[in-house]
């Protein structure tokens, strides 16, 4: 068994969400239900961590993190206490439910893995490949969306362009901070990182997402705040304002779209009218609102399962992240995922040093422009994100604990001086 498995294992994992294959359950009742080669990578993860057991006979797992991982678990629970009584009240909807409470227990299945191998996985190159897959992404979408002609929503490798915009977020987030913290110390790297971040932001203005625009701009506005001490703010500005630029005019050559983030406002009988492409949507949210209001008085205390809303015919699908798990899990469920989501924030800011500052910095971004883009859909709790998110975390607390800043390994090292880890 070589000490390189985790690290190889690790790095297809990231690769396997990125570029996700999908092999779909028909008998689950659900459009949504399927395999995926992720959860084949996360099977030869587990594999390799129980012969490595068997053959030291040590099943101790040091958890680095553990605050987070026991809310894991503690909402995992309540999933489960909600899933049973789901199941007893409509027995047709239980199957579809198990299978998206069991994708909240392989999520943290990961976490808990990955902090096991946390010293054997270089999170540096786990990050490179990441980002760079993002890139790869975030061009494909672009190149996609100019050779259609008219309005057409592109979905690479996503299958949803909302879900698609906001991961591009955290490519784009995390080449943004590196360069704009980097710029003096490495100017040309941190010119390539900017590139990439312009790239990704090019990209998520081209899905038409204004979950994914919500997720970036706030992104970068926590991103700012958290590392204003340490930014070059003229390539930071230099870097959004140039996406920024280079997106309206792709908007401007996609009529539709633009009227999907400017859509016409006017005033009517004393209210406020919107008009133009997807203010549909933004109606149609409001009143699913209103609807998951009454539904969760119906059942306030369980809810309806882990899911049940985009499952279930007579709740449908509420389309707004915390409706979605007010219905879903009740007050109380409600109460434990809203503070599950919290110590991740939490967790990310904490884990901020001057040794290690461009990926607590980058994935606390990310996480808060989630959540605020949760107004729009489920994105938190979608299993792709939670697996780069928590992802995202072990790497930012596993380059902390090492005192190493992406990509600063070798210069250091030529330094003569041992890594800063303050």
């Amino acid at each position: 068994m070589t000490q390189r498995a985790p690290h190889a294992l690790f790095l297809l994992f990231v690769l396997s969400v990125v570029f996700s294959v999908q092999f779909p359950l028909p008998l689950a009742a659900s459009q949504y239900a399927s395999v995926n080669l992720s959860d084949f990578v996360l099977l030869a993860i587990a594999g390799l961590f129980v012969l490595e057991r068997l053959r030291t006979d040590d099943w101790r797992v040091t958890l680095s993190m553990p605050t987070p991982t026991t809310w894991f678990l503690v909402a995992g629970g309540w999933m489960v206490a909600s899933l049973a009584v789901a199941a007893v009240r409509s027995p047709g909807v239980a199957v579809a439910n198990a299978l998206w409470t069991l994708k909240w227990f392989e999520v943290a299945v990961l976490f808990v893995f990955a902090q096991a191998f946390a010293d054997r996985v270089d999170w540096n190159a786990l990050l490179v490949v990441l980002t760079a897959s993002g890139i790869v992404v975030a061009l494909t979408t672009v190149a996609r969306t100019l050779s259609t002609t008219g309005f057409a929503r592109v979905t690479a490798f996503w299958h949803n362009p909302n879900t698609l915009a906001v991961f591009l977020a955290l490519p784009a987030l995390l080449c943004l901070v590196h360069g704009a913290v980097r710029i003096r110390e490495r100017p040309g790297q941190a010119l390539v990182a900017v590139l990439g971040g312009f790239c990704c932001l090019v990209a998520v203005v081209s899905t038409g997402s204004r979950s994914g625009l919500i997720t970036l701009v706030v992104g970068v506005a926590v991103a700012t705040t958290l590392s204003y001490r340490r930014l070059s703010v003229p390539l930071l500005v230099g870097g959004v304002g140039t996406g920024v630029v280079a997106g309206g005019a792709l908007l401007t050559t996609r009529p539709q779209l633009l009227e999907r983030f400017l859509p016409t406002i006017a005033f009517r009988e004393g209210s406020i009218v919107l008009s133009g492409a997807g203010t549909g949507a933004i109606y149609g949210r409001y009143e699913l609102t209103r609807k998951a209001l009454d539904l969760w008085t119906e059942r306030p205390v369980f809810g309806y399962g882990w899911f049940a809303s985009p499952e279930n015919s007579t709740v449908s699908f509420l389309d707004v992240f915390y409706t979605q798990v007010l219905v879903d899990l009740g007050l109380v469920g409600f109460v434990l995922v809203g503070v599950f989501y919290l110590v991740m924030v939490r967790t990310f800011v904490v884990q901020r040093t001057t040794a290690s500052l461009v990926v607590p910095t980058a994935g606390g971004a990310w996480l808060v422009g989630l959540l605020a883009a949760g107004i729009g859909g489920g994105h938190p709790r979608i299993p792709r994100i939670m697996f780069l998110l928590v992802l995202v975390l072990v790497a930012a607390n596993g380059l902390r604990r090492r005192g190493v800043v992406p990509n600063d390994r070798p210069r250091a090292a030529a330094r003569g001086r041992p890594f800063r880890n303050d």
